[in-house]
């Protein structure tokens, strides 16, 4: 039977092919996944704003509901596989700390949907707008009740199929959150927020990506599994000399060169999740928050 896989001009790992060569990885593995560099060419860190705003957040952390399994009165927990404690913590207080009164979220685990939920329920009495863009949304609506959906407003479609005028309804300190497939290509979820939809956003928005690594590479056991996600490297591209946009928050990258000060004071944020899907890799976050300017 003829499928698309036929119709491949190149096998994966050619040259020419978005699939990397797993070979040619090997030979450079130090490089790549090693060698982390301290800076970036083309784009400004932010590195003591970062750390001046751990330092706010310290209060809220202290103040979070959470636990490492379900509770009683929270849809969130952090023992999960797929928005676990690093990257919901920060969302959280990204939430308590700029209070904004609408959140877009595109695509998500539905792990992400019940901490926006929780945080609106417990600390904004329900006033935030929350929307929620994913037109596979199984996996959320097996985690939120039926009688729990007006908390946020679903939209069951493609965010390529989502008018620009519904994002440019944001303003300053409402977050955009994406969750994307993670891949640029024809007509995809990535080239369309990249290209039409963060350009269109109003002066002041936040704007949220998960699985964003530092230093714009993904994690070894990852690319070993055949994961060839892009969206780091096109992110990378989009904000060296990019003056439109600047890094609010990212803790892949406090994680790695503050691991002490994280320890200290927000111990929580270093604990990892081991499971099949991460490649049996320790997850303890990736999520990098932008401020449109």
């Amino acid at each position: 039977m003829y499928t698309q896989l036929d119709a491949l001009d190149v096998p994966p790992g050619h040259f020419y092919s978005p699939i990397p060569s797993l070979e040619e990885i090997k030979l450079k593995e130090k490089d790549i996944f090693e060698n982390i560099p301290r800076e970036i060419p083309g784009i400004d860190l932010n590195e003591e704003y970062q750390l001046n705003l751990f330092n706010t957040f310290k209060k809220y952390y202290d103040a979070q509901p959470f636990s490492s399994q379900k509770a009683e009165g929270l849809r969130y927990y952090f023992e999960n596989f797929l928005y676990p404690y690093s990257d919901a913590i920060f969302l959280y207080c990204m939430i308590r700390h700029y209070q904004p009164k609408r959140i877009i979220e595109v695509g998500g685990s539905g792990y992400s949907s019940c901490l926006i939920i929780d945080t609106n329920e417990r600390f904004f009495k329900n006033t935030l707008s929350c929307i929620c863009i994913e037109p596979y949304p199984e996996n959320i609506l097996s985690l939120i009740k039926e009688e729990e959906e007006e908390s946020f407003q679903l939209i069951q479609k493609h965010v390529q199929d989502v008018e620009l005028a519904t994002f440019q309804k944001l303003d300053h300190n409402d977050i955009l959150f994406i969750d994307s497939t993670h891949v640029s290509k024809t007509n995809s979820d990535v080239n369309y927020l990249l290209f039409q939809v963060l350009p269109s956003l109003q002066s002041g928005v936040l704007i949220h990506f998960h699985d964003i690594f530092y230093p714009f590479e993904y994690p070894k056991a990852w690319i070993y599994k055949g994961r060839a996600w892009n969206e780091n490297y096109i992110l990378r591209a989009f904000l060296q000399y990019n003056n439109g946009f600047k890094i609010e928050f990212f803790n892949s990258f406090l994680q790695h060169f503050h691991q002490e000060l994280f320890f200290a004071e927000m111990p929580l944020c270093m604990k990892g999740i081991e499971y099949d899907w991460n490649g049996g890799s320790i997850w303890n976050g990736g999520s990098i928050w932008l401020r449109k300017l």
